[in-house]
């Protein structure tokens, strides 16, 4: 993981930024402007001093200008067009709109299918624990995933919609992450493998860490393997729409041995993921860039 000890964490353009953003009326400058985006369909939209003043209540154009000017630069770009909502206060709009400040909402233990990877019973529940979302096992009460579970993503949704948007999430995130790409802020991913011990097997799970924002994923090292397209049509082939399944319910595979892995090294990583069904088998070879390549094509099984 690349250090920042050499860097400034925070500069005074940061208490800058963040300051400008303590004052009603200036969101509601940035909200303005979002608005008509949304109502015109105008992808950034500019508008003039005159357009921003009548749309947000202040007593008069001296003090609009002092908010204006406060948001220029970070947040808005002043153009010959008027002024735009720059990446950073598109991004603020869309921090307000969908609620990030506010406590995630939680619901009732939900069921779900799938398999426990520790005791193999199929006895897993979707909650909501510390504002995260955790699918864990009733019987040995154990996590199997965590996730993070905004509260844009449980407004409007019953329990088991959020569940089923959580599990579309995840195939998303990683494979962004497969390609090197934080699911949060785009940044570079940097990879580690760790290996669990359980009972007489080894589980291997690669650390993903992002450089920019330090966001840290698990994922289990055959789930990035069935992402290649080879491995997806072979599941489809069998009867299984892979990727249409949330990631718990992907583990009753990894527990019945259908998906295995073979670590011939760590540091470089170097792996090989096996998916045997009804006799055939598919073995993709992992590399440490995480490229999946198909090491076979699909047929008999010779063991």
């Amino acid at each position: 993981m690349t250090s920042r000890d050499d860097e400034t964490r925070i500069d005074e353009d940061v208490v800058d930024a963040i300051g400008a953003l303590g004052n009603r009326t200036r969101l509601e400058i940035l909200l303005a402007l979002a608005e008509a985006q949304h109502e015109r369909q105008e992808q950034w939209l500019h508008m003039s001093f005159t357009e921003l003043y009548d749309a947000v209540d202040v007593s008069s154009t001296s003090q609009f200008s002092y908010h204006l000017d406060r948001l220029v630069g970070p947040f808005l770009a002043e153009t010959d067009d008027g002024y735009r909502l720059t990446y950073a206060g598109d991004s603020i709009v869309r921090t307000i709109l969908a609620g990030l400040y506010e406590n995630t909402r939680s619901f009732d233990d939900t069921d779900v299918d799938g398999v426990c990877v520790f005791c193999g019973t199929d006895s897993l529940v979707a909650t909501v624990a510390e504002e995260q979302f955790v699918v864990r096992c009733a019987s040995c009460d154990t996590r199997l995933l965590t996730d993070l579970l905004p509260e844009s993503q449980t407004r409007h949704r019953s329990a088991s919609e959020v569940v089923d948007s959580v599990g579309t999430r995840i195939w998303g995130s990683f494979t962004l992450i497969r390609n090197g790409v934080c699911p949060e802020c785009y940044g570079p991913i940097d990879t580690d493998v760790e290996a669990h011990r359980h009972d007489d097997r080894t589980l291997y799970t690669l650390e993903s860490t992002c450089r920019e924002c330090w966001l840290t994923i698990h994922i289990p090292l055959e789930a990035v393997a069935v992402l290649h397209p080879a491995a997806a049509e072979f599941f489809r082939e069998h009867g299984i729409s892979i990727l249409e399944r949330p990631l718990w319910e992907f583990f009753e595979h990894i527990v019945s041995k259908a998906v295995t892995a073979e670590v011939e090294t760590v540091d470089p990583l170097a792996a090989t993921v096996e998916i045997v069904l009804e006799g055939e088998s598919l073995r993709l070879v992992v590399d440490d860039e995480l490229t999946v390549t198909p090491a076979s094509q699909p047929g008999a099984d010779d063991t």
